[in-house]
């Protein structure tokens, strides 16, 4: 399992506060929706999906994955600036267009950014994952080695 349940309570941590901005994003949405006139934007009022399936169900993953070592805390940070940006991303659309208005700059830039740090925080975490398993694949070949099957 983990080497302490230190590394899990702090995973668990994360996995509360992305169920507290996925549930302030959704009202946010939904507030900004109520005030926009009767223009209404899928980017704005979907903005909380983000958080919910990027934060919480990555780090439920990953809180209950049973292994040694997590990534560590610039992998977590990259990914979660990842998911931040696509999040901010998505409510400036919705302002936008419920503006009526648009900004091709702006949705290039944070666009490129969140998904490079999206990417870079993913494969960092894909192969901290990837070579815990390669440990242990390894670990049991000599196990049954020694034990002669």
């Amino acid at each position: 399992m983990f080497i302490s349940e230190k590394i899990k309570t702090s995973t668990l941590r994360t996995v509360y506060i992305y169920i507290g901005v996925t549930i302030f994003i959704g009202i946010f949405g939904a507030v900004y929706e109520i005030f926009s006139h009767n223009v209404f934007s899928p980017a704005m009022y979907l903005a909380w999906i983000i958080p919910c399936t990027l934060g919480v169900f990555v780090y439920l993953l990953l809180a209950f994955i049973p292994m040694e070592k997590v990534p560590g805390l610039v992998t977590a940070c990259v990914y979660n600036f990842g998911v931040g940006m696509l999040t901010i991303r998505s409510i400036f659309i919705g302002v936008i267009e419920i503006y009526g208005t648009t900004n091709t700059a702006m949705l290039t830039a944070y666009t490129v950014l969140s998904i490079v740090f999206l990417a870079v925080g993913g494969s960092a975490y894909l192969a901290i994952i990837g070579y815990e398993i390669y440990k242990l694949i390894k670990r049991n070949k000599e196990k049954q080695t020694r034990q002669g099957v």
